[in-house]
């Protein structure tokens, strides 16, 4: 007795959206790759606040990792992504955990780090996130590798012209300069740098313990410094003191021996 041909499962021809959701597992990475956002995190944020009082508003702040929704594939449908850095020009609800196009607007700056699970979707720029960031209007695009593995060049961008990215063409020094913001970027060995228009360059995680370290180096030794000149001042003061009872029986003694001339004569 012939069998009946079995149907296709449905399932079988499903075939998941291009590029896939980030989650909160897939955009972690290695040390290496955490140590590159803080960098750039740090950097951008102390360049924001440079010259400014306390209570003054940043005029940007870079976030790290936190949704942003509003992208969208090429089909239309929508991409969640956590950028593993973008840069907004507004003031920031720092109790906020979610951002998005409807209320944010496209963020000034968007840079991905490359890693094994996310490097294919981060570099395509016709299908992948450059295509979903580019359609959500984000003017500027940065790509960091610090292995150098994924990406030849360690670090590529791209700026949107006329709806288009181009590419972000790096200057004589090898930074990139951002239209966006007065800041370049470059990776130096496996160690991404931010720098300010003027040139300066902003510290690494590393070089900020360092700075502390030497600060409170100093601060050590100042204080031991001031400790000795409060020593010294205090031996001072003990023998003015000590000359001022000196001096005040000197003068008991010569007005003693006047009296008693003056009996005498």
């Amino acid at each position: 007795m012939a069998t009946e041909r079995q149907q296709p499962q449905p399932w079988l021809y499903q075939v998941e959206p291009w590029p896939p959701d980030d989650t909160e597992e897939s955009v972690l990475g290695t040390d290496l790759h955490q140590s590159t956002i803080v960098d750039l995190r740090l950097g951008i944020n102390m360049a924001a606040r440079a010259g400014l009082q306390r209570e003054e508003p940043s005029p940007w702040r870079a976030l790290t990792q936190l949704e942003y929704l509003g992208c969208r594939r090429p089909d239309g449908s929508p991409l969640r992504t956590y950028p593993d850095l973008f840069v907004f020009r507004h003031t920031i609800d720092r109790r906020r955990g979610s951002f998005s196009l409807e209320v944010d607007g496209p963020p000034s700056l968007i840079v991905e780090v490359l890693s094994e699970s996310t490097y294919r979707s981060d570099l395509n720029l016709e299908r992948g996130k450059g295509y979903s960031y580019g359609h959500a209007g984000a003017p500027e695009y940065l790509l960091i590798d610090p292995t150098y593995a994924l990406l030849p060049e360690g670090i590529l961008g791209w700026q949107l012209v006329d709806g288009r990215y181009l590419p972000w063409e790096p200057a004589v020094n090898g930074r990139l300069h951002s239209k966006q913001l007065p800041l370049a970027f470059a990776l130096e060995g496996a160690l991404a740098r931010v720098y300010r228009s003027d040139g300066n360059s902003m510290p690494r995680e590393d070089e900020m313990w360092d700075a502390l370290a030497q600060r409170d180096e100093a601060l050590a030794q100042r204080d031991e410094a001031l400790a000795q000149r409060d020593e010294a001042l205090a031996r001072m003061d003990a023998d003015l003191a000590h000359e001022r009872v000196q001096r005040s029986k000197d003068h008991e003694e010569l007005e003693r021996l006047r009296r008693l001339l003056g009996e005498r004569g």
